[in-house]
Formats: C-alpha cells, sequence, structure tokens
C-alpha cells in the first residue's frame, strides 16, 4: 500500500495512547484516514497491555496496527480468560500469533501454573517467544507447530505480506486470500501432545486456527472428555463453509459432552440456539 500517513510519527503515538484509552464512534474512521493498515510507515513499539503488562507491537501487522489503537485484539476473550482462570492453572493457547492472549493465561495463572502455546507461522511465532520473555513468563511453553485433527507434516500457507496480515497463515489457500509461499510444518493432534506431555489439568482453551477449529475438536475428544475445558473457539463462516461445516456442527459436538456453547464477543452472552452469521468466537462451557 502507498504511504498514506498523514501525520508524523509522534503524533500517531500521541493519538494512539488516546484511542487506546477511548474509541468514540467514528474513531476507526478517522484511523483509517490519519493511518490506514498496511501503509509503508511502521511503527515498533512496546505498549502497556492489559493487567500490567506489555506487548512489542509492529503495526505492519493488522492485528497489532488494532492493539496499538484500541489496546487489545477480540477483548471479550481477554476479559474472560482474565475472569476464569487462576493460578496454578493450565491453560492452552491454540493459534497464539504474538501471545496477545498467552500473555493474559501466563499471568493469571502463574509460575505454579502451565500455559503451552501453538504458532506455527514463523514470524508471529519469534514475536510470541518474545513477548513471553518481555513479560518474565519463561515458565510458558511455545511450538512453532500446528493442531489438527492428527499428528502428521502439512503444507501450511504462508500470511500474505501484501495485505499486511500476519494472522491469516492458513493450511487452505482460499482463507489467505491471495497466492503466497507455503512451507511445511509439523502438525499434531491435542489428545497425541497431551499423551506425549501429560498435564495434570487443563482448564481452559483458546483456538483461532484460521478454519482448523473443526479438525482441531475432532484430534481433542479424549481430551475434552477428560479435562472438560473452557473452549473459545473461532468460527468463521467462510472458512467452515468450504468444509461444509456450521456452526451448530460445534454446537452439537459440544453437547455430545453436556456443554453449552455461548456467543460472547457482541452483545451480552447467550447461548447458542441456531445459526449466527457473523464470524467472532464462541465460549463452549461443561
Amino acid at each position: 500500500m502507498p504511504d498514506a500517513a498523514l501525520l508524523p510519527p509522534s503524533l500517531i503515538q500521541a493519538l494512539a495512547r488516546l484511542t487506546r484509552r477511548c474509541h468514540p464512534k467514528g474513531t476507526d474512521r478517522l484511523l483509517r484516514l490519519v493511518y490506514p493498515p498496511g501503509n509503508d510507515r511502521p511503527i515498533r513499539t512496546l505498549v502497556d497491555y492489559d493487567d500490567g503488562l506489555v506487548l512489542n507491537i509492529d503495526t505492519s501487522s493488522f492485528l497489532e496496527w488494532y492493539i496499538f489503537f484500541y489496546g487489545a485484539f477480540r477483548p471479550e476473550v481477554s476479559k474472560l480468560l482474565n475472569r476464569v482462570l487462576r493460578p496454578g492453572q493450565v491453560a492452552f493457547d491454540i493459534g497464539a500469533n504474538i501471545g496477545m492472549h498467552s500473555v493474559i493465561m501466563a499471568n493469571r495463572v502463574g509460575p505454579t501454573g502451565r500455559v503451552v502455546c501453538f504458532e506455527p507461522d514463523p514470524h508471529p511465532h519469534g514475536r510470541l517467544v518474545g513477548n513471553l520473555r518481555l513479560n518474565g513468563f519463561g515458565f510458558a511453553e511455545t511450538h512453532q507447530a500446528a493442531l489438527s485433527a492428527r499428528s502428521e507434516r502439512r503444507k501450511f500457507f504462508m500470511h500474505d505480506e501484501a495485505s499486511g496480515n500476519y494472522a491469516n497463515a492458513s493450511f487452505y489457500a482460499e482463507n489467505v486470500g491471495a497466492d503466497t509461499s507455503a512451507i511445511e510444518v509439523e502438525v499434531l493432534s491435542l489428545d497425541d501432545f497431551i499423551a506425549r506431555n501429560p498435564v495434570p489439568r487443563l482448564d481452559a482453551i483458546k483456538l483461532l486456527a484460521q478454519g482448523e477449529e473443526w479438525n482441531v475438536l475432532q484430534g481433542g475428544r479424549e481430551t475434552i472428555a477428560k479435562f472438560r475445558p473452557k473452549v473459545f473457539f473461532l468460527y468463521e463462516p467462510s472458512y467452515w463453509h468450504r468444509q461444509d461445516l456450521e456452526l451448530m456442527d460445534a454446537v452439537k459436538f459440544f453437547a455430545d459432552f453436556g456443554y453449552t456453547t455461548y456467543a460472547i464477543e457482541f452483545g451480552p452472552r447467550r447461548a447458542v440456539t441456531g445459526e449466527i452469521a457473523k464470524g467472532q468466537v464462541f465460549l463452549a462451557t461443561p
């Protein structure tokens, strides 16, 4: 994208400090005008984040651009992770990206707990490791690997650098939205990982896997049945429909384990009883 930034970096930073505290209606339009995502003047800086944490931000990535200006990415997920996790608990972050939820998990469970993060894309994985270290969470584990229905090696289509989105790498080229390079990555099933790396408990899973969520759940049936963790999962209709799947498939999957699935991101928390067209994160809980 050509350089469209209209304000110098110092003023952009000052504006971001303001919008992270308050972003009334019209804020997004203003920000996209004065400093649009993907412009060629990226800002790389530390931002205060959540409850006394910090994140190393590079606005080259849309996800980080969003955190830079709004202070969070999927804030309802962050709020609920803060609410449900306790010291000594165990949480898995599947599709961790730069660690925007991993650091919250680690902050809540502390060194007596365990956080396990999976991110197959090398670029955000490196940022994930850095952000965990930056916050002193050396006890959190990181794995440059993807999860799916079974353990194997698979072709993985990289993020689309042309669109400045470091969060859209996927097993499915059509989900990336452009022709991109591909790498071969290690793929694990959740059940296999747990069998090789036993945990005493598993309290929460955050699952954002660019259309692979259903397959991750299939590879984690034994784990879900045994530990009954709360599961935050992304349902993006365009991704799921390409596999002939709908939201109610996930609702029924979790119902078989005695779970209820809730919509949590837009509007008040409510049980899901039918299809929802808007892509978002849902919470399945026993």
